[in-house]
């Protein structure tokens, strides 16, 4: 009985030590949110690939990829993002080798204190003293005075223009009419319908599918919004959109995070769920149509601003 605990203790503490992991954390000092740092997982044999668990919300997986070692086994380089402040613990891993037969691999646990990016109390700008008055500054209404001056000057100008003879005007080429490009909410409402009429989810590809519209959504916020929503995870877009109060922002994060589940958590979502996503991502963009039919009218007089 002995001799056979013995060699079960043997055999376990021999399997604890084939594992041989080595990790190393590249950049992770005085991290803040948003920043990037690398892992560096080595082990005596091929690494191939790296489980990132559907739980992990903390810290955002970038990437990762396999670098070839001429002097050794192949090993693995993950960029890992911070989303939260405060101290934070990152998981163990789960590590693949390229050999199915050595089993999987697991990282050891770490703790990162993340820097908040901006104290807890400042919450409002304020001015840091009271307005001065500069040398030489004239009063309110001199500067009124000056530009109604400066209209009536200009609009005598176009009144008492002397007129060019049309004879001038014609033989020469007209000039080419400037192209207006669309606006974000039509070229997005484009891509939409292209991408529905490939058909993807009827060939089994909701991967990708899904992919496309979360590309359209992050295309329109960018274009609309001026952020670069394209290289951001969902995470800081909803962080961004919190603060510069885009239209029914949680809905936006909500589809956004619809996608993820389907890109990176491996769910098959229903027709049903998708037709719903699509239709919703439709009437949202078409809302901006029609605000901006609104702030047409209102422009030349034809209804309430």
């Amino acid at each position: 009985m002995k001799k056979l605990l013995g060699l079960l203790i043997a055999l376990w503490m021999g399997l604890l030590g084939a594992e041989g992991l080595d990790q190393k954390l590249v950049g992770a000092d005085d991290l803040s949110v948003g920043d990037r740092f690398v892992l560096e997982i080595r082990a005596e044999t091929d690494l191939k690939s790296v489980v990132v668990p559907d739980t992990l919300t903390v810290f955002h997986i970038r990437g990762w990829e396999v670098i070839e070692d001429r002097l050794g086994a192949n090993w693995l380089k993950v960029v890992i993002v911070p989303l939260f402040p405060g101290s934070h613990s990152f998981p163990s891993l789960e590590v693949k080798p390229a050999d199915p037969a050595a089993g999987p691999l697991f990282i050891d646990r770490f703790r990162l204190n993340i820097i908040p990016v901006r104290a807890e109390a400042d919450t409002l700008l304020v001015d840091i003293k009271p307005l001065e008055k500069y040398p030489f500054q004239l009063p309110w209404w001199v500067y009124l005075l000056l530009v109604a001056l400066a209209a009536a000057g200009m609009l005598f100008v176009i009144l008492y223009k002397p007129r060019v003879a049309k004879s001038a005007e014609t033989d020469g080429e007209k000039p080419p009419v400037p192209i207006v490009p669309d606006p974000a909410w039509k070229m997005a409402l484009s891509s939409l319908d292209a991408l529905i009429a490939e058909e993807l989810m009827y060939h089994g590809e909701h991967k990708l599918h899904h992919y496309r519209l979360s590309e359209i959504m992050r295309q329109f916020l960018e274009r609309k919004y001026r952020f670069s929503a394209l290289e951001m995870s969902t995470s800081e877009i909803d962080w961004v959109t919190r603060r510069i109060r885009v239209d029914s922002a949680l809905e936006v994060v909500a589809f956004l995070q619809h996608c993820d589940r389907v890109k990176f958590a491996k769910y098959t979502p229903s027709w049903e769920e998708t037709q719903a996503a699509e239709d919703w991502l439709r009437g949202w963009l078409r809302s901006f149509e029609v605000e901006e039919a609104r702030l047409k009218i209102a422009s030349v007089g034809g209804g309430d601003a």
